[in-house]
């Protein structure tokens, strides 16, 4: 089972996050009995996976090395921020709330500004340095509901709520602080990270219903398209021409999580005026995360470039 899922680009996330959404889709509720199997089988248990994976990846990040981790995913991050951002306000500016082609600017700005955190662990464990991995924190603020939130009140020039995004910042501090006093410490918690891999694609699953995925049809393939073109296109060239790497990490970035499900009715509960978007926009976002679950992973093998001294797996 193991080496079946490790063939599989990703395969460690993206394995069980399939069995996970086949049991939504057709079984839903049958993990819903409480305690132990609802925490961990459910989207229950997802925000302390991945608090204890933010804390175990700022364990792993060496102070000393942290330049390296700013100077390639901190660039990264302010490059997908600022295009986020910018197509965000031009979509609105163009289309207005209703949007194009059945696409209103709640599920393009969801799907834009998604990273799916856990598909970027999975991708550095398999192609990354250990510095790749560390990132995965930083990465991790991109993943909560806050930040598409964060663009599309910026987009709309309504009040921004900073709490999500701090609560993801405070366990990635914590475990840097416990690293760096203590390598023992970071040797213990780093692999930790990585471990929580299955966990996660678990719990993402629990939110996929596939039925309600393909029912979005032609909206969700061009979707797809606008988030891969122009977005990914620019991020990949960046790190390839301008950091001089392969393009690895940029793809590792761009996959939508499936906690951006929610982020429709987040924004429909904020601004009641917008409740007419929420469906479609849910429909056409889980389709996209199945999508780019699988389409991420292959084009960031044909990517890859093995480097001569390649510290990668940590699985």
């Amino acid at each position: 089972m193991y080496d079946f899922m490790k063939k599989v680009p990703g395969g460690l996330l993206l394995v069980p996050m399939l069995i996970s959404a086949l049991f939504c889709t057709f079984a839903p509720g049958v993990f819903e009995i409480g305690g132990a199997t609802q925490a961990i089988f459910t989207a229950d248990g997802l925000n302390y996976i991945i608090g204890f994976a933010c804390l175990c990846s700022g364990a792993s990040i060496d102070l000393s090395h942290l330049s390296v981790v700013l100077r390639k995913e901190g660039v990264l991050i302010l490059v997908k921020v600022i295009i986020n951002i910018v197509l965000g306000l031009l979509f609105i500016q163009f289309f207005d709330m209703d949007g194009i082609w059945g696409i209103s600017a709640i599920a393009y700005i969801a799907a834009i500004a998604s990273t799916n955190p856990s598909l970027f662990l999975a991708l550095e464990s398999d192609y990354g340095t250990k510095d790749d991995i560390s990132a995965f924190g930083l990465v991790g603020l991109l993943c909560t509901p806050a930040y598409p939130m964060l663009v599309f009140s910026i987009s709309q020039t309504t009040a921004i709520n900073w709490t999500p995004i701090i609560s993801t910042i405070i366990p990635v501090i914590v475990g840097a602080i416990l690293g760096n006093l203590d390598p023992k410490m970071r040797d213990y918690l780093a692999p930790g990270a990585a471990i929580t891999l299955p966990f996660m694609g678990f719990a993402f699953g629990a939110n996929i219903n596939l039925i309600d995925a393909i029912k979005a049809g032609p909206q969700g393939v061009l979707l797809t398209i606008l988030f891969y073109i122009p977005m990914v296109l620019i991020m990949v060239l960046v790190e390839r021409y301008l950091l001089k790497e392969d393009g690895v990490t940029s793809l590792a970035m761009s996959s939508i999580a499936g906690m951006s499900v929610s982020v429709p009715a987040i924004i429909g509960a904020v601004i009641p005026s917008y409740q007419e978007f929420v469906a479609p926009a849910t429909a056409q976002i889980a389709f996209e995360v199945v999508i780019s679950s699988i389409i991420t992973p292959v084009i960031a093998r044909k990517l890859y470039r093995p480097k001569e001294t390649d510290q990668t797996t940590l699985i």
